[in-house]
């Protein structure tokens, strides 16, 4: 290598580091309430629920969460996330970088503290989030083979190396308002903003994570972009009301359906995957920051993102 070269590279590595550096001043505080909640003694219990009253809806008497707390079954399932959670680090590098590029994009945002807990709600909200909390139910991520009675698309994103990308989409979704224009494009803009928000928070994940596919579904969706984008606009989508679209093209899926002989090879939610790359195409070209990008309506988007993928 010459002198030039190993110059620009040694700039390159301390402005990258530089650029990510996260302060011990910004570290997050963590609570880990099932812990003290079933280590707890029966008699502390009163003290717990006035310490946490948001975690103790008025509407459940003590002695409901006296039998939870001494449950077997909830012991067991608590049991299991001090196995699984033995060496996290929820107080990771991952997580400050995300509260510090939320903070850096969004002036109203606070850094929230972390409360983990055990929780038999539903699963699809194993991540709660507000502007002075994020709620982590531990038990949605002991990982895919722990709950065989859900399909492996759902399951495979119940696990520990998922739970910073959740948070990081739950504060993106936090900024983005619904459109109440029910046609799909403004579905796939909602949906594109969240992504392209959600990216810019956690820049060095995996877009199999972000997009709840596999490597090869994705590789397939940027290979055949240009068609996808033409199936579209073939077969009028975008201005279409019908319900029945959102689940062939915005659900988690194994994968959408265009109902042609390649459907099996596509990732799911591939309208949210064509709305991000709207989005990214209407910012590149426009050059504005996420606090303008979200009070924009789907259609000015679409319209002046002037989006066409090129043939590969």
């Amino acid at each position: 290598m010459d002198y030039n070269k190993f110059i620009v590279l040694v700039l390159y590595v301390f402005l990258f580091n530089r650029c990510d550096k996260v302060d011990n001043s910004e570290d997050v505080e963590v609570i880990r309430f099932e812990k003290e909640f079933y280590e707890s003694d029966d008699k502390n219990l009163d003290s717990i629920i006035n310490k946490y009253p948001f975690l103790f809806p008025n509407q459940f008497s003590k002695s409901i969460w006296l039998e939870k707390k001494n449950d077997s079954t909830e012991i067991d399932i608590y049991k299991k996330s001090l196995e699984v959670f033995d060496d996290f680090q929820f107080n990771s590098p991952k997580l400050k970088l995300i509260f510090k590029n939320a903070k850096k994009n969004f002036n109203s945002f606070q850094r929230p503290k972390l409360i983990s807990l055990i929780s038999l709600g539903d699963y699809n909200d194993k991540i709660l989030y507000t502007d002075s909390m994020v709620l982590v139910s531990l038990n949605y991520y002991y990982g895919s083979n722990y709950y065989p009675y859900l399909p492996k698309y759902i399951s495979k994103k119940m696990d520990k190396s998922q739970i910073f990308n959740d948070i990081a989409h739950e504060i993106s979704k936090s900024y983005v308002k619904k459109n109440e224009d029910r046609t799909l494009l403004s579905e796939m803009i909602y949906k594109g903003k969240v992504y392209y928000i959600n990216k810019i928070l956690n820049p060095y994940e995996n877009d199999t994570i972000i997009f709840n596919s596999t490597e090869k579904k994705i590789k397939w969706a940027n290979l055949n972009e240009l068609e996808i984008w033409t199936y579209f606009i073939q077969n009028e989508l975008f201005y279409n009301t019908d319900i029945e679209l959102r689940s062939r093209f915005l659900s988690l899926t194994p994968y959408s359906k265009f109902n042609l002989d390649i459907d099996m090879l596509s990732p799911g939610n591939i309208g949210g995957w064509l709305g991000y790359k709207i989005v990214s195409s209407y910012v590149k070209k426009n050059n504005i920051n996420l606090e303008e990008l979200i009070n924009l309506d789907h259609y000015t988007i679409f319209k002046n993102s002037k989006y066409k993928p090129s043939k590969k």
